[in-house]
């Protein structure tokens, strides 16, 4: 048939003019659920709400082999309806227990409904467009003897920690139209358990599990329509929960909170992505969460990264793992969770994480099939290069998705494999813990600073060799090709890179050149300070020498390992970047290419030019996003960044969905508290930094105060005499080089940027992770 389909049968191009629930029950149809069977009458066959002649003749076939002893339900199926945006519940007229012989009436009262007024106000009250036309189901009516709804999130506070239910005797138009007693039900969504009424309690399992499919099945929390007849569970309709939205993908609205009650961080985060990012980089790093199996992993929220600790925390429960132990897991990355605050679980799939990852190292064999970490750190750059060379040389569409397909995107896959051994880096989280208990702070920093001997930090080799650039020891061009990925915002695929501008470079050489101060010189005092400290230990605990050369050998090994891969995974980035900067040259959208999603962009390659005219929208959007103030550091559950940037007494360290602790008290404490990350008292002037394009304000000598450090500050740190931070962890970027140059630091302040102003006086002890103004 050409108008209607059955729900199994629907084809790739019917699902278009399916309606949303005509495509729901499609989709569910397939997989295997117990959906009542049915067809969709397609919107393709109204012509101005009249069904045409062809689609009737097929209507009347069908009615001829439906069941005289059935009656059947007749609904609605617009094009907008049951989707992200909105549901139109109640808009539409539905027709129920319909005599075969009666359909074709019943098909004609629902398409009339699509021009009711209420439609389109509602429409309207949605910001959406006003188009009537819809597809029709029709499907065997169900005769319940309970008919309910089920939410597999609650809507109110988006928790999926639980699921919530009402309903009522016979069927479920009685629940909506409030004319029936609804009844309350509830389950856990980590365990099954169940609360509500014993009516209910027979069939409470089998409706559970049945949930959770359909949750698994769309990746989004459900609105689900049920009936029991028979003791049977079936399934009338599911679409998302419109309270419940994580993003507008067309114009790049994009707020994570609101998609579930999570605990978000951007510590670590923060580092890699400073500033508001775009469509195509988060795009990418969505794409990286999904490849590890930790989707939403790295969430959005108003173009601001955020880890969604809740995922991590999630799924380290879900193995077996204590409560408290995941937190302080958790903690070594992303700094204390604050007191009092609850990380949110929710269900997670053990068997999709350990499937994901398998996946990662089953890929088709290609050239790159055996590559291993070790072979991606020495390697990796010689592949980039080559890669960006032939990615430079393209000049048409076709030589360029060509290479993206067979070379590009295969090593890009196999590259990522790469990076799982992080998660398993010997002494990585452990070591300074334990030093510090053993033999004190100072000690235990020392030791963990140049702890590599005469090897130098990846992270710190873009300074270091910048002296050697000055002493004629390399050339610039030399410094471009090894170094010149490096930068502030490396991880923004719409930012240059250094190699890409010989001015950045000049200007880095300008100011080492201007401080006077050598970077070798500060490791050297540093390296004296080690042996130092190493001899003190060993005198205070003679017998550990063996244990502590283990232990500070895999320190080291995990350190350099964990900053080779991060240099390597920007190497990653230039090649999206360049694919991407060729990619919009050739089809003549320049930058607009960044407000494209990856997959767009090569879409776009193949001819698919159908997302082009959702730039303007989405650059809109961003660049409202970036007149945002600083976003919390920690945020649990709901959050509005435009309702907080309202607020005066708004607090950057945290904030809580409801919590009246989400807003800041006048406080006349002259004492800000952070993170120990580096040893040693400072006093002096405070120069605030929000942007490292305004290094060239930065004194010698001054106390650098910002929200948070990357590689790309690394020139700035022997300039200073300290370093304070909002955002920092014992793991972050600004403790390990700190300690490498023996300055001291304190991280993870959270509002030091508020408190603090250029100019101030402060004293910093980054033994005790205290900072006070004097």
């Amino acid at each position: 048939m050409k108008y209607i389909c059955s729900f199994s049968q629907i084809t790739s191009e019917q699902i278009a003019f399916a309606g949303g629930k005509g495509a729901s029950l499609s989709k569910m149809a397939k997989a295997d659920l117990n959906i009542p069977e049915g067809f969709i009458i397609l919107a393709c066959a109204f012509e101005n709400g009249v069904l045409r002649q062809e689609a009737s003749e097929e209507l009347s076939v069908l009615i001829t082999g439906l069941c005289e002893q059935k009656t059947y339900a007749v609904r609605s199926s617009g094009l907008s309806e049951d989707g992200e945006k909105a549901s139109f519940a109640g808009g539409f007229e539905t027709v129920l227990d319909v005599a075969k012989n009666n359909i074709p009436k019943a098909v004609e009262k629902v398409i009339a409904s699509s021009k009711a007024e209420r439609v389109k106000t509602y429409s309207e009250n949605m910001g959406m467009e006003f188009q009537n036309q819809i597809a029709v189901v029709i499907q065997e009516f169900v005769k319940p003897d309970f008919a309910g709804v089920l939410f597999t999130a609650d809507p109110i506070s988006g928790s999926s920690t639980k699921m919530v239910g009402n309903f009522v005797r016979g069927v479920g138009e009685l629940l909506v139209s409030g004319d029936g007693n609804a009844e309350e039900f509830t389950f856990s969504s980590i365990k099954y358990a169940y609360c509500g009424s014993d009516l209910l309690k027979p069939y409470a399992k089998d409706l559970f599990h049945i949930a959770r499919k359909i949750r698994k099945l769309y990746g989004c929390a459900q609105d689900i329509e049920w009936a029991i007849e028979g003791g049977k569970v079936h399934i009338l309709q599911a679409r998302p929960i419109t309270t419940i939205r994580r993003i507008n993908y067309e114009t790049y609205e994009v707020n994570g909170s609101m998609s579930g009650e999570f605990l978000f961080s951007n510590t670590n985060v923060g580092e890699a992505f400073p500033k508001v990012i775009t469509p195509v980089t988060f795009s990418i790093a969505e794409f990286v969460g999904e490849a590890f199996g930790l989707p939403v992993f790295i969430d959005n929220i108003c173009g601001h990264p955020y880890a969604n600790l809740s995922v991590i925390y999630s799924l380290l429960v879900s193995f077996g793992i204590k409560k408290r132990k995941a937190v302080s897991i958790l903690g070594d990355v992303t700094g204390n969770i604050p007191k009092d605050v609850e990380i949110p679980v929710f269900p997670i799939s053990r068997r999709s994480f350990i499937k994901a990852v398998l996946k990662m190292f089953k890929r088709p064999k290609n050239k790159y099939s055996k590559m291993g970490m070790k072979d991606f750190i020495e390697n990796g750059d010689r592949y980039a290069f080559k890669l960006i060379d032939l990615i430079r040389s393209t000049d048409n569409n076709e030589s360029l998705l060509k290479l993206w397909n067979e070379e590009a995107n295969p090593y890009v896959a196999k590259a990522l494999s790469a990076f799982f051994g992080v998660v398993t880096l010997n002494g990585l989280f452990d070591t300074r813990e334990k030093l510090v208990k053993m033999a004190g702070e100072e000690i235990a920093n020392a030791l963990c600073s140049n702890c590599g001997g005469d090897r130098v930090l990846e992270s710190m080799q873009p300074l270091v060799c910048l002296e050697k650039v000055v002493k004629g020891e390399m050339t610039k061009a030399e410094y471009a090709r090894r170094y010149g990925h490096r930068s502030p915002n490396e991880m923004e695929l719409s930012m240059p890179y250094p190699y890409e501008d010989e001015a950045y470079i000049d200007k880095l050489i300008e100011e080492y050149c201007k401080s006077g101060i050598s970077a070798s010189m500060l490791r050297k005092k540093q390296q004296e300070k080690f042996i130092k400290a190493k001899e003190e230990f060993l005198r205070m605990f003679p017998k550990r020498k063996k244990w502590l050369e283990n232990k500070l050998s895999n320190l080291a090994n995990s350190m350099h390992t964990r900053e080779e891969l991060r240099s390597k995974g920007v190497r990653l980035f230039c090649i999206f970047r360049e694919f991407l900067l060729k990619c919009g040259s050739i089809n003549g959208i320049g930058d607009g290419v960044f407000f494209l999603y990856f997959n767009e962009a090569v879409n776009l390659l193949q001819g698919d030019r159908s997302a082009l005219p959702h730039i303007t929208e989405r650059r809109r959007n961003y660049e409202r996003y970036k007149t945002l103030p600083t976003l919390p550091t920690t945020i649990r559950g709901r959050f509005d960044p435009f309702e907080l940037a309202k607020c005066e007494n708004r607090r950057i360290d945290y904030y809580g969905f409801g919590e009246e602790n989400s807003y800041a008290e006048n406080s006349e404490s002259e004492i800000i508290t952070g993170y120990a990350g580096a040893a040693g008292i400072v006093e002096g002037t405070v120069r605030v930094l929000n942007d490292f394009s305004k290094s060239s304000e930065f004194m010698n000598g001054e106390i650098l105060v910002t929200v948070a450090t990357n590689i790309g500050w690394t020139p700035l740190f022997p300039r200073a005499s300290a370093i304070i931070t909002d955002i920092g962890a014992p793991l972050s970027h600004a403790v390990i080089v700190a300690r490498e140059f023996g300055i001291p630091a304190v991280v993870g302040c959270r509002d030091a940027t508020l408190r603090l102003k250029t100019g101030d006086r402060v004293r910093v002890d980054g033994g005790r992770g205290i900072v006070k103004k004097v």
